[in-house]
């Protein structure tokens, strides 16, 4: 399977859900779990990306201050 595209953060929770249901419910094959398994680390780490972006995005608006926003 392609590796999936760039999407929203929330396309990308989907799609990892959807991936760990079908891991955990159903009889796979190796090489059809190694390619869930694969394709579920690039949205994990698409998802991861997206988040430290944010969190980098927020501390650069908050006045020029890095505060820890989630206090």
């Amino acid at each position: 399977m392609s590796s999936p595209p760039e999407n929203s953060f929330e396309k990308n929770m989907e799609r990892l859900q959807e991936i760990v249901s079908v891991l955990e419910s159903v009889d796979l094959s190796l090489e059809k779990g190694m390619e869930l398994y694969r394709e579920g680390v690039r949205c994990s780490r698409l998802c991861r990306e997206q988040l430290e972006k944010a969190r980098h995005e927020i501390a650069v608006l908050q006045d020029g201050e890095l505060q820890n926003f989630m206090e």
